[in-house]
């Protein structure tokens, strides 16, 4: 990879700013609780079902369809409005449909209240998500924005390793039925607490955010009109700064692929180590914690090398050689047959794929304009969230209905290696663009 000329900063000069400092704090907390509430869901879904694919692909829906369905306008309301009033407002309303889950679920006696409690609550991540990341470079000078995406990719892990961890310990361990509690249920419970702390870190930030000023009109349907007018207007300047600038669409494709992989998580990898492989160790929701954990600290250590080293070298080749190595070790995923296996690979997975995310959301940043953040960031979690609902019910489907009857054992495992397979072949496609983009931008230098 070729050294770029604009330094961004190393990840520890991110936190030398007071504001970004405290705002990583709170975001890590945050995290954390989002963790331990992934693991909550694992340990429903496989209380109340068979643990079959396609039971973990039917709640990608309810997390993946708010994106779909709101994605835009999601954007367009946090680029009209100050982000970190929205990201409070996003996160004291998850803290409150966490909390009701276990509540209602008791009351209702059926997993089936889950699915709109998730909705709701991943459709306000949708505004937490799009105000977090546009709120960045109000918090770091100009050149630490690759550097504070960097830390904001590492405490994600953190926050991931720990959660998953002591996630998968919390929710299949019997000391909160002496509480009165099923384990699952203190996930939830506790990542509602650490939503209302997020509150409070960001409640105690001055950003100094520039805010579209908003129109009064004298007369309701005056309003409603222009509204929607300037919806309307905002939409169109997304598209097109994303069909007029080759790095923003490199970065859109790249975002599919990225959401391929996770779409294989929920139906295939979580179903092949819950359902035990050689070295029972390993089996139930506390090896997939165990196996999350590992991933996270993959993601830790690629966020640090990434964030020390990774401004020196071009975006774009940062995420193909990324999604190279994540595909070939998603194939060798496949190929293990002892819990030890899965660690070391899921590990180099997370340091592959950290490097990736981490030049995404900082090539987004520069090449966007700072009127447009809130609108690319909630695209890119459009791009995410249906490649990611449309992949897992498609693998899902292949493993649980498609293969069986084609007479294959090991259903998961096949799949999971075509999948690994797909992914570094696109990989390839794309350094091929990456290739032709920079001849075309060196030609029009």
């Amino acid at each position: 990879m070729r050294p770029v000329a604009k330094q961004s900063g190393h990840f520890a000069a991110a936190l030398s700013e007071p504001k970004f400092a405290l705002f990583a704090a709170g975001q890590l907390v945050s995290q954390f609780g989002d963790y331990l509430a992934q693991m909550a869901l694992i340990a429903v879904i496989g209380a109340y079902t068979t643990r079959a694919p396609l039971a973990y692909s039917q709640i990608t829906v309810a997390i993946a369809l708010p994106a779909l369905l709101f994605g835009p306008i999601v954007g367009v309301v946090v680029d009209r409005r100050a982000k970190s009033k929205v990201l409070i407002a996003a996160d004291a309303g998850r803290a409150i449909i966490i909390g009701l889950i276990p509540l209602l679920m008791k009351v209702t006696g059926s997993v089936l209240i889950l699915f709109p409690l998730v909705f709701i609550s991943f459709l306000m991540g949708l505004f937490a998500s799009a105000a977090r990341l546009s709120l960045i470079p109000y918090l770091v000078p100009q050149n630490k924005i690759f550097a504070a995406n960097a830390v904001m990719n590492f405490i994600n892990k953190l926050a991931g390793m720990v959660g998953f961890v002591g996630g998968g310990l919390l929710v299949v361990g019997g000391f909160w039925r002496h509480l009165k509690l099923q384990p699952w249920e203190a996930g939830f419970y506790l990542d509602s607490l650490t939503f209302l702390i997020s509150v409070v870190t960001i409640a105690m930030l001055k950003t100094g955010e520039k805010v579209i000023e908003s129109q009064r009109e004298p007369e309701l349907a005056q309003l409603w009109r222009r509204r929607i007018n300037n919806l309307k207007a905002d939409l169109k300047e997304l598209w097109t700064l994303i069909f007029s600038s080759p790095k923003v669409k490199f970065v859109m494709l790249s975002l599919l692929l990225v959401a391929i992989f996770g779409g294989t998580l929920y139906p295939l990898v979580v179903v092949i180590v819950q359902k035990g492989i050689r070295g029972s160790i390993g089996s139930g929701t506390g090896g997939v914690g165990v196996l999350g954990g590992i991933f996270a600290l993959g993601m830790m250590l690629g966020s640090l090398s990434i964030g020390f080293l990774g401004h020196r070298y071009s975006r774009r080749m940062i995420i193909v050689v990324g999604l190279l190595g994540v595909g070939t070790m998603v194939s060798l995923f496949a190929l293990c047959r002892s819990y030890w296996q899965l660690l070391p690979v899921g590990l180099l997975i997370g340091v592959f794929l950290s490097p990736v995310m981490v030049a995404q959301d900082t090539l987004l940043h520069e090449s966007a304009p700072d009127k447009l953040w809130g609108r690319i960031f909630s695209g890119r979690d459009f791009v995410l969230n249906g490649g990611f609902m449309l992949s897992s019910l498609f693998f899902g489907f292949i493993a649980q209905i498609i293969l069986p009857r084609l007479g294959t054992t090991n259903h998961e495992r096949v799949t999971l290696f075509w999948c690994g397979i797909l992914l570094a072949v696109f990989s390839l496609v794309a350094a091929g663009i990456v290739v032709k983009q920079k001849k075309a931008e060196s030609s029009h230098g």
